[in-house]
């Protein structure tokens, strides 16, 4: 039987509850903000790894409004719903940030008014 050994297997793994999984927290109120409109949330520093997103609504963004997000021009979810007051946690493939990184949502099929958190996950591993 063949055996690999990954690249990762001498890295620290830290004890915490969390281990050194972060999050940090983008909040945005918008009124009528139409189709296609961009809103930059966060700028992230180079060094983080992130690997998943969350996205809450205090009371929902208006009827059929989806949210694209991205980190400056790498679409890391899309269509997530907002119409309605809810959370989602989206695990995306773990991305190296190898310069500052805007971390931005897009308004989509819908005028938006609402409160909207974004709030990204990411392991500090440096550069």
């Amino acid at each position: 039987m063949a055996k690999v050994i990954a690249q990762t297997m001498r890295d620290t793994v830290y004890a915490g509850a969390a281990g050194n999984l972060s999050i940090a927290f983008g909040k945005v109120d918008v009124i009528a903000a139409d189709v296609d409109t961009e809103i930059d949330t966060l700028e992230l520093p180079i060094g983080l790894e992130v690997v998943g997103v969350r996205v809450a609504t205090e009371s929902g963004l208006g009827e059929d409004v989806t949210l694209d997000i991205k980190l400056n021009n790498t679409v890391i979810a899309s269509a997530v719903d907002v119409a309605m007051q809810g959370s989602v946690v989206i695990p995306i493939q773990p991305l190296y940030l190898v310069e500052k990184t805007v971390l931005t949502v897009i308004v989509r099929d819908a005028v938006a008014t609402g409160s909207i958190s974004v709030m990204p996950e990411y392991v500090s591993v440096g550069f």
